[in-house]
């Protein structure tokens, strides 16, 4: 543009130059050139300055008058404004060679008046009609607001590159001419493991570049908004592109200039854990439903929770472990995901050593995970596993009462690392499995009662809990009773007492508040003899029963002197046995270090001011130093754990008062010592554990213990909660008086409050 308006004013010079009408000319010329918005200034063939207009006058910072008879590199310095370096004004070169030549890019003039434009300028030469230069045309404009406007376009260009290019996610810029057909203008991908620039995708159709992306919401969304202009959301979708795949969420909207816009983000990761977690609940919902399941087969649940374990973690090979009897860990079950087919390789089985390293080795663990065994010290264990190529583990401890009894393992070839949600679903699975190795315990047991009950020369009968019919009975007491089997069989426990006494024991047994009773009974032939009745609950699918023992005390009661005797040194060393499993259970669990204690104080001072005799107050004071006696097989790990418990973790402590049932109820302390620490946590309108007694169904000590255990706790310091302190305590059994708590006891409790009773916390960690 500037050069073809030096060629134009060339042209002009030169016919004013060769006009007859000179004088007229010029005027008339250089009116023209002064009213041009560009400014011009020409020479003669010397290079001195003979015209110039007011815009070259205000640029050059100079008048008219102290420019025109200069050279022209006199009155204009110019410089390069990336260099600084003095740039050369063309005017010799146009004289020297009649050729027009314009400034290089990004000159600048430094003006007279102290500021400086970046300008744009052209050289042209005057010419005669011989073609002999006699002179120079330059024509320069300021340009200094379009390099401004141009530095600005480079440096946006740049923000937005800047911009798409370290955006958290990806960018398809769409164009179209139909609506139909998509051509990629641009891409950034939303993972960095894709083709990072999109060089190989820009220009090609969306539909060569996504397989199967025409069949997607994303594509209908594009098509909508390019038609109708509103923005969409699609949530995540499933896309792929070349070899990979994933999943990604897309925002859609349309630019003014026509083109489509997707801001896609990466949910790949997100769209995996979800999946995941929704395999592994289905596998915990099979395994439990199997696990209470009536067809129940501890062999096929074994392979179930091997077959869903190894491929919800997708793992080489799973297997389960299980402690013999020497000591030794038999290889039981295990599968190569390869085949999914399960087998037993007693190859693997651990010998005695191997065995007990092992142990040693996941003891106090919850799950035990190596992610590459060559980087581990070398032991026995890690040996043995590098022989049979296995690079990585994870193995979960199976406990019984907290024992371990075996593992479930999860093998691979290769090294692996072992996520938080791999290890809690692995561990979970662990805990059903626990779940089933126990159900099985159980039925075992109950064959091995049957045979004991059936062959045991003891008088033993099972009674219905709610009727006291009598559901079977052994040799031994029909020979004692004198009646055959079937006869027996069709009696209850009233057709055997001799007199009222003997049925309220026996409503007793069905209500399942004693261990024993003295009871007369009578025989076949009539003869009623004196015996001691002792009782222990057993159940089956089909009912609650209770198994009593009958023996014959005529005898005893003649020597009761000596027995009375025997018993009060029985007592004393009961007494010690009591203490010394109060001391196992505070080494145990030292964060509640002296609260049996203390409940046993609060208990017994309870029952002493309601005015039980001596022989229940001491079922008390003994009930309250073993009422927690069962933390001996709760890991210490949950006992101290210093947040929210798991729902799996609070399932142990919940059955806790069951566990110190099961430890106590065959030991005779002189009262019903079991069902006290049994029943300590249930509350009288049936919201507490483990059973649910309601109002009457709870024994009197058992309503006491549990007052003096909530006072207590609350007063004391636990790792997951500071002391609530005495008032709170007292606000709490006040406010539930009537509902969780029973009204006598607690009026009885704050009376022992009242009167001074202070909680001793000298034993107590604070």
């Amino acid at each position: 543009m500037i050069l073809s308006v030096t060629e134009r004013l060339g042209k002009i010079i030169q016919r004013i130059e060769t006009s007859r009408k000179l004088s007229e000319n010029k005027e008339e010329y250089r009116a023209t050139l002064s009213s041009i918005g560009d400014a011009v200034l020409s020479t003669d063939a010397s290079g001195t300055v003979t015209f110039v207009n007011e815009v070259a006058c205000n640029l050059i910072g100079l008048s008219e008058s102290s420019i025109i008879g200069r050279r022209v590199s006199e009155v204009l310095e110019v410089f390069n404004e990336d260099s600084g370096e003095p740039a050369i004004i063309p005017v010799e070169h146009v004289l020297k060679t009649g050729k027009k030549v314009g400034l290089a890019y990004h000159t600048a003039l430094k003006s007279n008046n102290g500021k400086t434009y970046s300008i744009a300028a052209s050289a042209s030469p005057i010419s005669r009609e011989d073609g002999e230069t006699k002179g120079v045309i330059l024509v320069f404009r300021d340009v200094t607001e379009d390099r401004k406007n141009e530095e600005r376009i480079v440096q946006s260009e740049a923000r937005y590159r800047e911009l798409i290019e370290n955006m958290n996610g990806g960018l398809l810029i769409l164009d179209s001419e139909d609506g139909e057909q998509f051509i990629l203008k641009e891409f950034k991908a939303p993972r960095e493991d894709f083709c990072r620039t999109g060089i190989s995708s820009s220009g090609k159709e969306l539909r060569d570049v996504f397989t199967g992306v025409e069949k997607s919401g994303f594509f209908e969304a594009v098509r909508k908004v390019w038609k109708e202009g509103a923005p969409e959301k699609v949530e995540a979708e499933k896309y792929v592109y070349g070899d990979q795949e994933g999943w990604w969420t897309n925002y859609v909207y349309k630019l003014p200039s026509g083109e489509v816009v997707s801001l896609c983000y990466d949910v790949s990761e997100s769209f995996r854990i979800q999946e995941f977690k929704k395999k592994t609940n289905d596998g915990l919902l099979t395994l439990s439903k199997m696990a209470a399941g009536s067809g129940f087969s501890l062999d096929e649940f074994m392979k179930s929770a091997v077959r869903i374990v190894g491929s919800s973690l997708c793992v080489h090979r799973a297997g389960i472990y299980l402690l013999n009897r020497i000591g030794e860990m038999d290889l039981i079950i295990s599968s190569d995901q390869v085949d999914g087919e399960a087998r037993e390789d007693k190859s693997r089985a651990m010998d005695r050593d191997l065995a007990s390293e092992y142990l040693h080795l996941i003891q106090a663990k919850r799950f035990f995970s190596i992610s590459d065994v060559n980087q581990e010290e070398k032991n026995n264990f890690i040996a043995s596993l590098q022989e049979v190529g296995v690079e990585a583990i994870l193995d979960i401890p199976l406990r019984i009462r907290g024992v371990i009894v075996g593992s479930l393992f999860c093998d691979m070839n290769t090294p692996r690392q072992w996520t938080s949600d791999e290890k809690s679903f692995a561990a979970s699975v662990g805990d059903v499995l626990t779940l089933a190795l126990e159900e099985d315990e159980l039925v075992k047991s109950e064959h091995r009662y049957k045979s004991f009950f059936k062959m045991n020369g003891a008088t033993m009968l099972l009674i219905d809990s709610t009727t006291g019919s009598i559901v079977d009975s052994n040799e031994a007491a029909c020979r004692f009773y004198e009646y055959d089997l079937d006869t027996l069989k069709g009696m209850s426990m009233k057709d055997l007492a001799a007199n009222n006494e003997s049925l309220v024991a026996i409503r007793k047994f069905a209500a399942r508040r004693s261990l024993s009773v003295v009871s007369r009974q009578k025989k076949a032939s009539g003869k009623i003899v004196d015996v001691e009745i002792f009782a222990s609950p057993f159940s089956t699918e089909d009912m609650d029963l209770i198994n009593l023992i009958v023996v014959d005390i005529t005898e005893a009661l003649a020597a009761k002197n000596k027995l009375s005797e025997a018993l009060g040194r029985l007592h004393t060393a009961l007494e010690g046995a009591v203490k010394l499993v109060s001391k196992v259970v505070k080494a145990r669990d030292p964060c509640t270090a002296g609260h049996q204690k203390n409940v046993s104080r609060l208990a017994t001072a309870i029952a002493e001011r309601l005015g039980l005799d001596d022989n229940r107050s001491r079922t008390v004071r003994i009930a309250g130093l073993l009422h927690d006696v069962d933390k001996v097989s709760i890991p210490v790990e949950i006992l101290s754990k210093p947040v929210r418990l798991t729902d799996l973790e609070w399932s142990l402590i919940k059955r806790h008062p069951i566990v110190g049932y099961e430890i106590l109820y065959d030991v005779k302390l002189g009262g019903p010592i079991a069902e006290i620490v049994k029943n300590h946590h249930d509350r009288i309108n049936g919201s507490g554990y483990p059973e649910g007694l309601i109002g009457s169904e709870l024994s009197l000590e058992s309503r006491i213990v549990a007052v003096a255990d909530v006072v207590e706790a609350m007063v004391s310091h636990r790792p997951y909660r500071a002391s609530r302190g005495l008032g709170e305590a007292v606000q709490e059994i006040k406010g539930n008086s009537g509902v969780l708590y029973d009204e006598e006891v607690v009026d009885a409790c704050l009376a022992v409050i009242d009167s001074g009773f202070k909680i001793d916390r000298s034993d107590s960690r604070l």
